[in-house]
C-alpha cells in the first residue's frame, strides 16, 4: 500500500523563538529562496541570476550574512579560512525540510547561534512512516527574460529526486545540473551615481554558470540502533565579472570542487534515552583564473583547497527526574590549508536541557551552553556561548516568551593570516563579541486559521572585525573599537479567508523595523541595515479537486530607505519588488498514461513583475544620483524575467 499525502508550505517551530520550517512542495515552491522573500526577518539577496533552486545565504534581521549559520542535521558547514559557509547552493528538493530562525537556535540545534541559522534536515523524524513504496521526480525548469521576442533561455536546470523507503529504511538520491548564462540586462552607474551622463542599462558580461550537484542519503534502523549517512558532490564552474566592461578573451573564472561525507550511528538504550557519534570528511578546492588580473589585481591564479575531518560524540535522554531533555555533545574538527601551510582546529563541548510544560503549568524552559576551544594561527581563547528561553504556559492561544544568548566569533584564517594577494595578515585582530536579547509572542487560532507573531529583539556587537582598505590595492582587517547594535521590532502574520467556494484564499504579511547605530561613537547608521523591510504574500486556489489544483501567488517585498555609506551621506529610498506564480498539480490516474499514478507540476513564474532596476536618490547635501536597486548587495538586480518549471512524479 502506498500512502501519498501533501505537507503545507511551511509550518512554525514550537520553541523560545521565532522560527519556521520550509517544505518542498513542488513547482516554483521548490525554492528555498521563495520561501525567504515571504519573510520579513529574512532578507534574501536579489539573484544574480534566474536560479531555480539555487540557494543564496540571506541576511537575518539586517544581520551581514557571514553571520549565518548552516547546518545538515548536526554537521555545521562553515570554511574556516573564510568564515563563510562552504555550500553556495543548496537544494531544497533534496531534503525533507529546512528550518530556519532568526534568534537563538533550539534546544535540538548544535549551536547557539544567536544572530540565524539555516537547518537542511536528511529525514525528519515524524515523517519516516507518511509513505510506503517508491517515488521519482523528474522536473525541467528553465528561466527567460521578458521582451517583445522569445530569447534563448538565460538558465536551464534538470533534476532527479528518487526515494524509497520501507518500514526500517528510508533512502534518498537527488542530482540536478543547472546551465545559465547568467548575462542579463541591469543599470549601470558606471561607478559615478552622482554624474547621470554615463548612465545606462547595459547587460552583465562574463556570469555564466555551470553547476551540477549530486546527494545520496540513507536511513536504517534495526532493533534500538538507527545508521545514516548522506554525501555531496558539488562541481561549478562560473565566470567573475569585473569593473571593467570589455568582452575579452581572457576573462576571470573560478571553479569550485566539494566533497561531504557523512555516517552516524545512534544506539537507543532507553524509551527516550541514546548515545550517537558521527565521522565526516570535507574537500573545498577553490580556483580563480584571472589572466588579465581583473580580480586578483597582483596575480593571474589562486587555488585554496582545505582538507576538514569532523567527528563527534553525544547523550540524549530523560533528566531531572524525567522532567527535562538533556544533551550532551562533544564535536572536533581538524581543517588544512597545505598550500599556505595553515591548520585549524576546534573542540567544542557542549550541554543543552529543555524542560517542557508539565503538571506545574510553568511553561518551557531551553538553556544551552558551548564551550570551544581554538587552536591554530593567533587564534585567541574565548570565553563559552551560551543561550537560555523560556516560553509562558499557553493562555488564551497566546504563548509568550523571552530569550538570551551570547558569545564570541575568532577571526578566520583570511582575518588573521590574509590571503597573500590582496588581503594583508592581521595578527593582533581580536574575537568579536555578540549579544542578544529578545521577547516576543505566538498566538495561533485554529478555529479561525490565523496565527500573529509579534517580538522585539536588541543585538550588540563589540570589538567587530571588519575587513578595510589599506592601500590602493590591498585590504586589512581591523576590530571596531566602540560597539555597534541593531535594535528591532518584528512582526508576522498570516490569515484564511473563506471567499470563494474553489478554496480559502491564505494571506500574509511579515515585518521588521530596525534601529542600527554604528561603533564610532557619532550615532551613525550601520550601511546596509534599511529602515525597514517585509513582504505581504497571497495564494488563491483557482481549481481544486482532489490531486488536482491550480493555485495563482503574489509575494510584494519590500526594502526600506537605507545608507550605502558609513558616513551616513548617499540616502538610498524604498524600494518593492513584486513577483507573481502560478503552481499546478495534476494526477493522471492509473491506467490512463502508465500502469500507475501520475502526478505532473508545472509552475511558472514572474519575477521583478514591475522591471524595476534603478532608484534615484539624493546626498545630505542636496546633490542628486541614480544607482541600481540593489546597490547595498554589491550585486545588480535583474530585470523582469520569467521561469517555467515542469515535473513528473510517480
Amino acid at each position: 500500500m502506498i500512502v501519498r499525502g501533501r505537507r503545507p508550505d511551511q509550518s512554525r517551530i514550537e520553541y523560545p523563538g521565532s522560527g519556521l520550517r520550509f517544505f518542498p512542495n513542488g513547482s516554483s515552491q521548490d525554492d528555498l529562496t521563495s520561501h525567504l522573500k515571504r519573510q520579513g526577518a529574512f532578507d534574501a539577496a536579489p539573484s544574480e541570476r534566474p536560479s531555480p533552486f539555487g540557494f543564496s545565504l540571506p541576511r537575518v534581521r539586517g544581520q551581514d550574512a557571514r553571520f549565518t549559520q548552516l547546518f545538515v542535521d548536526d554537521l555545521p558547514l562553515a570554511d574556516p579560512y573564510a568564515a563563510l559557509p562552504l555550500i553556495e547552493e543548496m537544494d531544497l528538493p533534496a531534503f525533507d525540510s529546512v528550518e530556519a530562525t532568526s534568534g537563538a537556535a533550539p534546544f535540538d540545534l548544535p549551536a547557539v547561534a544567536s544572530r540565524g541559522a539555516l537547518r537542511f534536515r536528511l529525514f525528519e523524524g515524524d515523517q519516516d512512516q507518511t509513505w510506503l513504496g517508491r517515488e521519482f521526480s523528474v522536473p525541467t525548469l528553465s528561466g527567460q527574460k521578458f521582451g517583445l521576442r522569445i530569447a534563448e533561455p538565460t538558465a536551464t536546470t534538470s533534476s532527479l529526486r528518487a526515494q524509497s523507503s520501507g518500514e526500517n529504511f528510508r533512502s534518498r538520491l537527488y542530482i540536478r545540473q543547472l546551465n545559465s548564462r547568467g548575462n542579463f540586462r541591469y543599470y549601470d552607474d558606471n561607478g559615478t551615481p552622482l554624474n547621470r551622463e554615463d548612465d545606462s542599462v547595459i547587460r552583465r558580461r562574463n556570469n555564466d554558470r555551470v553547476s551540477r550537484f549530486a546527494m545520496p542519503a540513507f536511513l536504517m534502523r534495526q532493533g534500538g540502533t538507527t545508521l545514516k549517512g548522506f554525501g555531496v558532490w558539488s562541481q561549478s564552474r562560473q565566470g567573475l565579472p569585473s569593473l571593467l566592461q570589455r568582452s575579452g578573451t581572457n576573462l576571470a573564472q573560478q571553479h569550485h570542487n566539494l566533497g561531504i561525507g557523512r555516517i552516524s550511528i545512534q544506539q537507543d538504550t532507553g524509551p527516550s534515552d541514546s548515545f550517537d557519534a558521527a565521522v565526516g570528511l570535507i574537500s573545498d578546492r577553490r580556483t580563480v583564473d584571472d589572466p588579465d588580473g581583473d580580480i586578483l589585481i597582483v596575480r593571474d591564479h589562486d587555488e585554496r583547497l582545505i582538507m576538514t575531518r569532523t567527528g563527534d560524540a553525544g547523550w540524549s535522554g530523560a533528566c531531572v527526574g524525567m522532567m527535562a531533555q538533556c544533551r550532551i555533545l562533544f564535536r572536533g574538527d581538524e581543517s588544512e590549508l597545505p598550500s599556505q601551510k595553515l591548520a585549524r582546529g576546534t573542540r567544542h563541548a557542549m550541554a543543552a536541557i529543555r524542560i517542557a510544560e508539565g503538571p506545574s503549568q510553568f511553561g518551557s524552559i531551553e538553556v544551552k551552553v558551548d564551550a570551544a576551544r581554538y587552536s591554530g594561527g593567533e587564534v585567541a581563547e574565548t570565553r563559552p556561548a551560551w543561550s537560555a528561553g523560556w516560553q509562558a504556559p499557553l493562555r488564551f492561544d497566546f504563548r509568550p516568551y523571552v530569550q538570551v544568548a551570547s558569545e564570541m566569533r575568532p577571526p578566520s584564517l583570511l582575518e588573521s593570516e590574509g590571503d597573500g594577494a590582496r588581503i594583508i595578515p592581521s595578527s593582533d585582530i581580536q574575537p568579536e563579541e555578540i549579544n542578544h536579547f529578545e521577547v516576543g509572542v505566538d498566538h495561533d487560532d485554529e478555529s479561525a486559521f490565523a496565527s500573529l507573531h509579534m517580538s522585539m529583539f536588541h543585538d550588540n556587537r563589540q570589538d567587530a572585525i571588519v575587513i578595510v582598505p589599506s592601500s590602493i590595492s590591498s585590504y586589512r582587517a581591523i576590530n571596531l573599537g566602540e560597539a555597534s547594535s541593531i535594535t528591532g521590532i518584528e512582526f508576522s502574520g498570516e490569515k484564511s479567508w473563506d471567499l470563494f467556494d474553489v478554496g480559502a484564499l491564505r494571506s500574509g504579511a511579515s515585518w521588521v523595523w530596525f534601529r542600527s547605530k554604528s561603533g564610532d561613537g557619532n550615532n551613525l547608521l550601520i550601511p546596509g541595515v534599511p529602515a525597514d523591510q517585509g513582504a505581504i504574500s497571497v495564494s488563491q486556489p483557482l481549481y481544486r479537486r482532489p490531486w488536482r489544483s491550480a493555485v495563482a501567488r503574489w509575494t510584494s517585498r519590500r526594502r526600506g530607505r537605507v545608507y550605502r555609506d558609513v558616513a551616513n551621506d548617499v540616502l538610498l529610498p524604498p524600494w518593492w519588488v513584486h513577483d507573481a506564480a502560478l503552481d499546478v498539480k495534476w494526477r493522471c490516474d492509473r491506467g490512463s498514461i502508465i500502469s500507475r499514478p501520475l502526478d505532473l507540476e508545472i509552475g511558472f513564474m514572474a519575477t521583478n513583475v514591475a522591471d524595476a532596476m534603478a532608484t534615484s536618490y539624493r546626498t545630505s547635501v542636496g546633490q542628486d544620483g541614480k544607482t541600481g536597486y540593489s546597490d547595498i548587495w554589491g550585486i545588480p538586480l535583474p530585470g523582469r524575467a520569467w521561469m517555467l518549471s515542469m515535473g513528473a512524479g510517480f
